[in-house]
């Protein structure tokens, strides 16, 4: 009995957290997906105001980006609290690299509830293209934890993504004469 509760600790279980690892990530990038999706649908106007364009500069509103953020967090919540209780069930035979056993013996559950928080924050870069051409972007970084639940022991996922929100393309006048300083 020892020896089968150490091949179930040893080879089954981390088989079960994986399978169940990868249905949380594709289940909350979705999640994740759809509800910044919905919430640019209903605000189409969101991201404007985010930059404020200086003759010689470019800076992020503040005020800006953290309504926009916070109304990002707020969506992708709102639509991991509506999700349900995911149960699936998975033979035994299967879980043990058996091919002759594949699909076989009685069901093992894998429980996952999508709960947990949404944490995010602005990453912006910029990209010179050119003489006097530059590309700014502004990306909101978003992490949700998700828990798991296995046999009654509870694991937790961060499922990381980038939304980009806004892309600028800064172009000046290219000059007429190049002067390179000489040594």
């Amino acid at each position: 009995m020892v020896a089968f509760n150490h091949y179930i600790d040893q080879e089954i279980r981390p088989t079960l957290m994986k399978l169940a690892e990868y249905e949380a990530r594709a289940i909350t990038t979705e999640t994740m997906h759809k509800a910044v999706d919905d919430q640019l649908q209903q605000t189409p106007n969101l991201c404007e105001g985010i930059y404020v364009i200086r003759a010689d500069y470019l800076q992020m509103d503040p005020a800006a980006a953290n309504r926009i953020r916070s109304q990002m967090i707020c969506a992708v919540e709102n639509a991991m609290q509506t999700l349900p209780e995911q149960i699936y069930t998975i033979p035994f035979g299967s879980l043990t690299g058996n091919s002759i056993l594949n699909g076989h013996g009685p069901a093992w559950e894998v429980t996952l509830q999508p709960e947990g928080y949404v944490e995010a924050r602005w990453q912006e870069t910029s990209e010179s293209l050119s003489i006097n051409t530059t590309r700014y972007a502004a990306e909101l970084l978003m992490e949700v934890t998700v828990n798991m639940i296995l046999d009654g022991r509870t694991e937790t996922l961060v499922v990381r993504d980038s939304i980009p929100l806004a892309d600028i393309l800064l172009r000046g006048d290219t000059p007429s004469v190049y002067a390179a300083s000489l040594d």
